[in-house]
């Protein structure tokens, strides 16, 4: 990588960028309280959000400006992968409402969390739609596939391309786990690998920003 020729300047970078993530997942969480909203929270994660992720548009643009591979346009990368784009959103949407439903009727209690954000109020809901169906889930795919693949995984051979799926999956599926346990970390691993795949096919960013929105707005509303 031109921007980033040092191993060790390129980590540093992605943990900056993780920790960041990390923040703002946590910080989203002090803004709920038992019956509702903390607003000055509320207020302070909006404006950090919005630093954060001008940092990364600003920081992805710079480096993938580097490379001399060619970008396909956002249509163009739809109307070639339609086929692959389509069956992850049926197989996702599918997976997390068959999820939903047996967490609903009781199959899998220890997956149940106290994220229930309908109990707070619809006020709550509705925060949580923005800040994790929107804001974090955009963070989450700049370091599951946009820095992840630009740093670490950019050789164009197998090896590497399979090592950078991997990756991907097992870090979405950290950030993402709802409950310390395994089913829970395994249902969020394979779609980050789905997702890193189809970053990897597409060679187009905004599509896998559409697609991590897709599934953290769903994921929201089928709590």
């Amino acid at each position: 990588m031109e921007s980033l020729k040092s191993p060790v300047i390129r980590t540093v970078w992605y943990c900056l960028w993780l920790v960041l993530v990390l923040v703002s997942q946590k910080w989203e969480h002090f803004c709920l309280t038992k019956t509702g909203l903390n607003y000055l929270n509320v207020v302070l994660f909006i404006i950090g959000s919005i630093i954060i992720l001008c940092l990364m548009v600003k920081r992805y643009r710079h480096e993938n400006s580097a490379f001399i591979d060619e970008k396909q346009s956002l249509w163009r990368g739809i109307g070639e992968y339609f086929s692959l784009i389509l069956f992850t959103i049926l197989v996702v949407g599918i997976f997390l409402t068959v999820i939903s439903y047996l967490k609903a009727h009781g199959r899998f209690p220890y997956l149940v969390g106290d994220t229930d954000y309908l109990d707070r109020g619809k006020v709550a809901f509705w925060f949580d739609l923005v800040a994790s169906g929107l804001i974090i889930s955009v963070e989450q795919q700049f370091v599951t596939t946009g820095f992840l693949f630009n740093y670490f995984w950019r050789k164009p051979k197998l090896s590497s391309t399979i090592l950078g799926i991997i990756s991907s999956g097992l870090i979405f599926g950290l950030l993402n786990m709802e409950i310390a346990h395994l089913i829970n970390f395994f249902i969020y691993f394979i779609i980050g690998c789905l997702l890193a795949t189809i970053y990897l096919a597409t060679h187009n960013f905004k599509i896998s920003i559409m697609l991590g929105v897709f599934i953290a707005l769903l994921r929201v509303i089928l709590i």
